[in-house]
């Protein structure tokens, strides 16, 4: 226990001293620069700047890139990610406390790009985990499942940002698939929004708790709900109800008995044959019931 505490001691110290080597004051100069164009016209380039040992030691990518038989120049030039996003990537090598959560989902994006580039896993990890912390609204819903999309090739990201996404409408619509697919459909239609909204609907489905007839226990592709009772197939116990709306004449009366399982009960208002709510449903005890219902 000891030499743990006397571990980690030391490391929280490594980690201070080795944040203060990109200080200014720092008498260790730094020797490698990553590069940066202005957007605009002006041609002014911006600047990062990093020692190529620590990064080296800090990931396998820049090892081979600066002490491998092909060595980089001590100038890079950047163009696919911002100089901010480097410069975060840089911290993190470095041992700067970096608040993930506070970044922006676009932000995080571009850094997990650069973590799974460089193979920086701690890094990409607490992406991945920030991801999930991520606060989602309504009107983010859809930023956030094209974001998921772009993000495609990079697949623990993408599909974190699916889940946050699909986790965020159960939870607004108390898990109701219907009402999720119904606010997800006032989106403009586009082939780009069509894609993930499609992907979305696939995910919740899988989600949506499986609801059972409360006659056999099984889903609705498997259970009873809605045959019509038999000899064969009617049990002691059955909940069974009268329904007007289906022509069947038995006795001079229009109508059938079905099966009915939880989801029609929860929606009777009453089946129309005796004009009050619930007292069409009866429990079947035995076959001569159902000659009385």
């Amino acid at each position: 226990m000891h030499s743990l505490r006397v571990y980690f001691r030391y490391k929280k110290m490594a980690a201070k001293k080795l944040s203060k080597c990109l200080d200014p004051n720092s008498n260790l100069p730094t020797d490698v620069k990553f590069l940066f164009k202005s957007p605009g016209l002006d041609g002014i380039v911006h600047e990062v700047k990093a020692h190529k040992l620590i990064l080296a030691i800090a990931s396998d990518v820049f090892e081979r890139e600066f002490f491998g038989s092909l060595k980089s120049e001590d100038d890079i030039p950047i163009s696919d990610v911002s100089k901010e996003v480097v410069q975060a990537m840089i911290d993190h090598i470095y041992c700067k406390q970096l608040n993930i959560k506070d970044y922006d989902p676009v932000f995080n994006a571009s850094l997990y790009y650069l973590a799974e580039k460089y193979i920086l896993e701690d890094l990409r990890d607490e992406i991945i985990v920030s991801v999930k912390e991520m606060q989602i609204t309504k009107k983010s819903v859809l930023e956030f499942a094209l974001l998921a999309e772009e993000s495609i090739l990079h697949e623990p990201l993408s599909e974190a940002l699916y889940n946050v996404v699909v986790t965020f409408l159960m939870a607004e619509f108390d898990n109701s698939m219907e009402k999720a697919v119904k606010f997800l459909a006032e989106f403009e239609a586009n082939e780009k929004h069509g894609l993930v909204i499609l992907k979305l609907i696939k995910l919740l489905d899988k989600e949506t708790p499986e609801k059972k007839c409360v006659n056999c226990q099984k889903d609705s592709d498997t259970c009873r709900k809605g045959k019509v009772v038999t000899q064969s197939n009617v049990r002691v116990g059955d909940l069974v109800m009268f329904n007007p709306e289906v022509l069947r004449y038995r006795e001079g009366e229009s109508g059938r008995v079905e099966f009915v399982g939880s989801l029609y009960r929860e929606s009777c208002e009453g089946c129309g044959c005796c004009g009050i709510a619930g007292a069409c449903h009866n429990i079947i005890i035995g076959w001569s019931d159902w000659e009385d219902c």
